[in-house]
């Protein structure tokens, strides 16, 4: 058994590395499956097998759906820092100036202003350690004074799980304005419309409505294509301005929809330890929203839901566990050796911080089912396991991410026939990985973690885990 698990992972490791891109061909199956499969009749079914599953997960049968346009905008009003102004309406009646301006084909710079009431405003600066009250003031009210206009020549904006994670806008006076405090969630991004984007240089600002806007396709909408996307004017010869857009579309794939993974446990291979010699698991994001508290990268409560399912292939020596009685029965040893379990876990909170690191609060609960020997009575157990999990994600470039985690789980045993336990065993787990991606594409990936469990009850049962493994997107 342990040659096999060891020929498997030495096949997947290969094709990792030298046919990431490359689907098996049909010449290729038949060969192997008339080397595994003898007979002749079994070799036929395994066959329209293969034919059936290649029809079903082939990313050539597979769709995408239309999200949206993404759209710029020919102009925005550009603020100086600390202009006092919170809401881009404010200057809805300037806006009706400049548009006409724009029609006239009259491309000014500055546009002058006569100002509706004091535009002062008031903060803190300090003087030789010592904080004060900082007075600016713009323009008092009836004054005049001018605002500079940016004329938007491109757009560059990365979008990831939803959100734009980083937007750029470029003007035609050479200047940039980002959002530097928040993402921005693509399908709501109305609501974000008076987020502000600075300058780096001076902090002057524009607002998100000046900049971009995206037209959704239907009210209850889906999240785009993780991208990298760039969109411009083009400034014709006659004065007019073509304003640039860009569809976004969603893939349909299994591979968009399912993240699969295969792994064996190193301390089962090479240690002759009860871990799963052979295991999969097969999990899916659902976000539920992609809200934001504003000009804060952290996500508001419960965006997503993720719902797993996880089999294990035990060494036939250790895959039952046999008792002579009720009262000897071990649960962090049942936990250990189960053969199945299905569960969920919902984000009660996630912050993103510099450079490239993620820290989030989970709650989920999974069932998992062990097989038991008591006497001559062969029976299935059941655990019961809520659990609360700290975890802090870090990513270096697009090829090499940090993933720690803290687990604090309670644990109940089903009760069955011959056994009746309602006691509570509490856990504590710290799981620590490696993950590295060949390529930009995050389906294929090869990674190494490391489980050690504490059981708080009784130390003396406590275990660990050494996982290598690799997931691979599907393709035939």
């Amino acid at each position: 058994m342990r040659t096999k698990i060891l020929l498997l992972f030495l096949l997947g490791w290969v094709g990792m590395a030298f046919g990431q891109n490359q689907s098996l061909k049909d010449a290729q199956l038949d060969r192997l499956s008339k080397n595994v499969i003898s007979d002749s009749t079994q070799q036929t079914a395994n066959q329209k097998l293969i034919s059936e599953i290649k029809k079903i997960i082939s990313e050539e049968n597979s769709d995408t759906t239309e999200i949206g346009f993404f759209h710029i905008r020919n102009y925005a009003i550009i603020f100086k820092n600390r202009f006092p102004i919170d809401q881009i309406n404010d200057f809805s009646i300037i806006r009706e100036d400049i548009d006409n301006q724009i029609k006239n084909k009259s491309l000014y710079t500055k546009v002058t202003v006569t100002a509706g009431k004091d535009l002062v405003s008031i903060g803190e600066k300090r003087i030789n350690g010592k904080k004060t009250n900082d007075t600016i003031v713009f323009a008092r009210k009836g004054d005049e004074f001018k605002l500079d206009i940016g004329y938007i020549d491109s757009v560059a904006v990365a979008i990831n799980e939803g959100v734009i994670e980083h937007l750029r806008v470029f003007t035609k006076g050479g200047n940039t304005f980002s959002n530097t405090d928040s993402p921005i969630p693509l399908i709501t991004i109305e609501k974000r419309f008076n987020d502000k984007l600075y300058n780096p240089r001076d902090n002057s600002f524009i607002f998100l409505k000046d900049a971009i806007y995206f037209e959704a396709n239907r009210r209850f909408n889906y999240f785009p294509e993780d991208d990298e996307l760039k969109v411009k004017n083009t400034f014709n010869s006659d004065g007019t301005i073509t304003l640039g857009s860009k569809k976004l579309i969603a893939n349909n794939s299994l591979n968009s929809l399912v993240n699969l993974q295969v792994y064996s446990d190193l301390l089962a291979v090479f240690g002759n330890e009860a871990n799963g010699l052979m295991q999969f698991e097969a999990n899916s994001k659902f976000y539920l929203h992609r809200g934001t508290y504003r000009n804060k990268y952290v996500f508001m409560p419960f965006d997503a839901i993720e719902p797993f399912f996880h089999f294990s292939r035990i060494d036939s020596k250790f895959d039952t566990i046999a008792i002579s009685s009720a009262q000897e029965v071990n649960r962090l040893e049942i936990f250990r050796r189960y053969t199945y379990a299905v569960g969920v876990d919902a984000n009660i909170m996630r912050a993103d911080f510099r450079p490239n690191n993620s820290f989030e609060i989970k709650l989920g609960y999974f069932y998992s089912s062990s097989n038991l020997n008591i006497g001559d009575n062969k029976t299935s157990i059941a655990l019961h396991n809520p659990y609360a999990e700290l975890v802090l994600k870090s990513r270096k470039l697009n090829n090499f991410s940090l993933d720690l985690r803290a687990r604090f789980m309670f644990q109940k045993m089903n009760p069955n026939a011959y056994i009746d336990n309602d006691e509570w065993n509490q856990l504590v787990s710290f799981r620590a990985g490696i993950c590295y991606f060949p390529n930009k594409n995050k389906a294929d990936k090869i990674f190494l973690r490391f489980i050690n469990y504490l059981n708080l009850s009784n130390r003396k049962e406590d275990f660990s885990l050494l996982q290598l493994g690799f997931s691979k997107a599907i393709s035939f």
